[in-house]
């Protein structure tokens, strides 16, 4: 049996909640992850003409960011995951943008 051998998140407490410095860019850049992404908002882009909801992005991405902290980390449930979710959407939205 192979073990996989997980790597440390980084992670900086502020204001009591966690935050992951570069995860949203790690995630983009993922081989995997990254077209998943990508194909995420281009559908959600044609699925809603009049854009999307800032609130939204938690339920936009967030199953992507739980699945690559799982696979990557070790970790089931990342705490404050939405900081994660909503530079990923600022990201797409500003890559679409360009």
């Amino acid at each position: 049996m192979i073990k996989k051998e997980i790597q440390a998140l980084n992670k900086v407490i502020i204001d009591d909640k966690p935050y992951y410095p570069g995860l949203a860019n790690q995630i983009m850049q993922d081989p995997i992850y990254g077209p998943r992404i990508d194909r995420r908002i281009k559908r959600l882009l044609n699925d809603r003409p009049d854009g999307l909801a800032r609130i939204g992005h938690h339920w936009y991405f967030g199953y992507l960011v739980c699945a690559y902290t799982q696979t990557h980390y070790g970790i089931k449930t990342l705490l404050n995951y939405s900081s994660v979710t909503e530079e990923i959407f600022d990201a797409c939205l500003l890559s679409d943008v360009s």
